[in-house]
C-alpha cells in the first residue's frame, strides 16, 4: 500500500466544494478535490501530480491513496446526510487489482457506500465493456455513480445510457454559453430535461455569477456547484460552519427566478400573433394566400405561410416572404418540393386539431423547408366540408437574438 508521503510522489490534502440543492438551499453534499504539494512541498496541479505517480508507474495506487485521504477527511466534518463526490479515473476503475481494491476499501471505510459518490472522469476507455462491469459492481455496492463534465470530450448521451448514473455533471462551458441567450438558455433547459427523462439527478457546476445561478434555477436543475456559492475549502472548521449555518446558503432571490417563459407567453410574440389573425380571417374569406398573408410576411422575421389538409398534406406551396431566400440555409433539394408532403406528425399540426380556432405556437424545431430552427404559428380552420391547417414560420434564430 502507498504511502501518501512518500518523497517521490506528491504529497496529498483535500478540499471540499459544497455541491448545493436548489430545493433546499443547502448542501446535499461536497465534492473532493485534489490539493497536492511536489517534493520541494510546492503546490501543483492534480494533472501534475497525476502526471507525476503516472511516470512512476505508481497511478492507481495514487489514486487509492487520494481517495482514501479523502474520505478520512470528510468523516471528520460531514454531518449523518452529507455525501461524499469523489473523482475516479476510468482506467483505475477498471483496473483487475486496483478496482476491486479501492471498492474494498471504501467499503471498509468510515462513510456507507450509499454515501458516496463516484464519479466517473471524462476520458477515453478503450474497454467501455468493463466500464460498465466496474460500474455495476461499484453499485451492487451500494455507492452512487456520477457522470462528470457532460457535454465536453467524451462523455456523451451514450455513456450516460450506458452506465446509467445516478447523477450527471454538466461541464461548467454550458452554463457559460447558455447565460449569452435566449436560445442557448432554452437548449440548455432541453438538455436537463432529457436528462431527467433518462432518470439522473443534474448538477451544473462553474457557477461563478448571479445571472449563471439563476439560470440554474430556471433550467431546473436538482444541484449547482461553484465558486459563486462556496470556495473549495481546506479547513474543517469553515466547512462544518458552511453546513451547519443558520442562513440559507443560496440566494433567496433564486427561489423567486423567473422561468425561462415558453415561446407562446413572450409578449415579443405579439405582432406575428395579430398578423397571423389577420392571415387566419382574410384567408377564410377566400381571399388568394399571398394575398392574405402579405401582413405576416411584411413581419421582420416572418419566412413562409402554408396550407394543410385534415390529413396533414400540404395543399399547394408555400408562400416565402421577399427575404426568406437570403435566410435559407444549405438544403436538400427534394425538400424544397413541399406541395404533397405529410406533415401530420408536427406537433403544430397534431395541436391544431385537437383546439381548432385556436392560434397553436409551436416550440423551436428545424425546418426542412430553409433548415432554419423555426417557430411555427398554426390554426385549424373549417370552410364548408372541409378543415384546414394554416401555418406560419418565423425564423427563430434571428427573431431570439432580440429576447431578453
Amino acid at each position: 500500500m502507498i504511502d501518501a508521503s512518500a518523497p517521490e510522489l506528491p504529497q496529498i490534502e483535500s478540499a471540499f466544494q459544497p455541491v448545493l440543492s436548489l430545493a433546499h438551499g443547502a448542501p446535499v453534499g461536497y465534492e473532493a478535490l485534489l490539493r497536492a504539494r511536489d517534493a520541494a512541498g510546492k503546490p501543483c496541479s492534480p494533472e501534475a501530480a497525476f502526471a507525476v505517480a503516472r511516470q512512476a508507474g505508481r497511478c492507481g495506487e495514487y489514486e487509492r491513496a487520494c481517495l482514501r485521504r479523502h474520505v478520512a477527511r470528510f468523516a471528520q466534518f460531514a454531518r449523518e446526510d452529507d455525501v461524499l463526490f469523489a473523482n475516479l479515473h476510468p482506467d483505475v476503475l477498471v483496473d483487475p487489482v486496483h478496482g476491486p481494491a479501492l471498492a474494498q476499501e471504501l467499503v471498509e471505510s468510515a462513510v456507507e457506500p450509499n454515501r458516496i459518490v463516484i464519479e466517473v472522469l471524462e476520458a477515453r476507455q478503450e474497454t467501455p465493456a468493463a466500464l460498465v462491469d466496474a460500474v455495476e459492481r461499484l453499485r451492487a455496492h451500494g455507492f452512487l455513480i456520477a457522470l462528470d463534465d457532460f457535454g465536453a470530450g467524451l462523455t456523451n448521451l451514450g455513456r450516460v445510457w450506458d452506465l446509467r448514473p445516478d447523477v450527471v455533471k454538466l461541464d461548467r462551458e454550458l452554463i457559460c454559453k447558455a447565460v449569452e441567450s435566449y436560445r442557448k438558455a432554452r437548449s440548455l433547459l432541453r438538455l436537463v430535461d432529457l436528462l431527467h427523462d433518462i432518470g439522473t439527478f443534474v448538477v451544473i457546476e462553474g457557477i461563478e455569477t448571479e445571472e449563471q445561478a439563476r439560470l440554474s434555477a430556471d433550467c431546473d436543475a436538482d444541484f449547482v456547484q461553484g465558486y459563486f456559492f462556496a470556495r473549495p475549502a481546506i479547513e474543517i472548521e469553515a466547512l462544518a460552519a458552511f453546513g451547519a449555518g443558520s442562513s440559507p446558503p443560496l440566494d433567496a432571490r433564486l427561489g423567486d427566478a423567473r422561468k425561462l417563459r415558453r415561446i407562446a407567453d413572450l409578449e415579443e410574440l405579439a405582432p406575428y400573433r395579430r398578423a397571423f389573425g389577420r392571415f387566419k380571417d382574410a384567408w377564410c374569406l377566400g381571399q388568394p394566400l399571398a394575398f392574405a398573408a402579405r401582413h405576416f410576411l411584411e413581419c421582420e422575421w416572418a419566412l413562409r405561410v402554408f396550407v394543410l389538409d385534415e390529413s396533414g398534406r400540404q395543399v399547394g406551396e408555400n408562400v416565402e416572404s421577399d427575404h426568406c431566400c437570403e435566410r435559407r440555409c444549405a438544403t436538400f433539394p427534394l425538400l424544397a418540393r413541399r406541395a404533397g408532403a405529410n406533415w401530420s406528425k408536427r406537433a403544430y399540426f397534431r395541436e391544431a386539431l385537437l383546439r381548432p380556432g385556436e392560434t397553436i405556437v409551436s416550440e423551436p424545431y428545424m425546418s426542412s423547408s430553409s433548415t432554419n430552427l423555426c417557430v411555427t404559428l398554426s390554426a385549424f380552420v373549417r370552410l364548408g366540408e372541409h378543415g384546414y391547417v394554416l401555418g406560419a414560420d418565423i425564423a427563430f434564430e434571428g427573431w431570439s437574438r432580440h429576447l431578453a
